[in-house]
């Protein structure tokens, strides 16, 4: 990523547009939507995402996400979408410049998940993660990793046409949220993004 993490959040911001949005149905029909996975059934709780999927893109806000685990298979050329796990904040403020912020946390609850923990609150959010049949709609992370920040983890539906070239390449891109609404998040597909973000 070239020039500073807030500058190329503002340009996804602008090449989206402000909400309420409109889109082309069309358009919309063949790239935006994420569609109905083959593995919907074993995953039920990401259903609301599709159901959601319309609200985030018209109503809803960027800001930064950052991996914490994906499915290995979108890390190479393929055809189908899988879940994946990432944590955000809704402050803009305290992220929008400092996304490594979100990355750092990342790391650290990748870590949580594959080590023992006295501490209550650390085991019970490693043990969340460490089940990947429980798809969260939307957690907290742990006082004790993000300190004073509001900071949420999430699955998503990454979906292989809203990735540059269909593979995962970066553990931080735009997410779009809308907290009043729904606990569900989705990708900004990446015909938004800047050629910084998506080169």
């Amino acid at each position: 990523m070239t020039g500073s993490a807030a500058e190329s959040l503002h340009a996804c911001r602008t090449n989206l547009g402000p909400a309420p949005r409109t889109f082309d149905f069309g358009d919309k029909r063949r790239y935006l939507r994420i569609p109905l996975p083959e593995w919907i059934a074993a995953a039920e709780p990401l259903r609301e995402i599709l159901w959601q999927q319309n609200t985030l893109l018209r109503e809803g806000r960027l800001v930064w996400a950052s991996l914490v685990q994906a499915d290995e298979r979108l890390f190479l050329p393929g055809v189908h979408d899988h879940p994946s796990t990432v944590i955000y904040s809704p402050d803009s403020a305290a992220f929008d410049e400092h996304p490594d912020r979100l990355r750092a946390m990342a790391h650290a609850l990748k870590a949580v998940k594959s080590a023992g923990h006295e501490d209550p609150e650390r085991g019970a959010f490693a043990a969340m993660l460490a089940d990947e049949t429980h798809y969260l709609p939307r957690v907290r992370v742990p006082k004790s990793l993000a300190g004073d920040d509001e900071v949420y983890c999430t699955h998503i539906i990454v979906c292989r046409r809203h990735l540059p070239d269909g593979v995962l390449r970066s553990a931080l891109f735009p997410l779009i949220i809308h907290p009043d609404l729904t606990p569900r998040a989705m990708m900004l597909p990446s015909r938004y993004w800047p050629p910084e973000l998506a080169g």
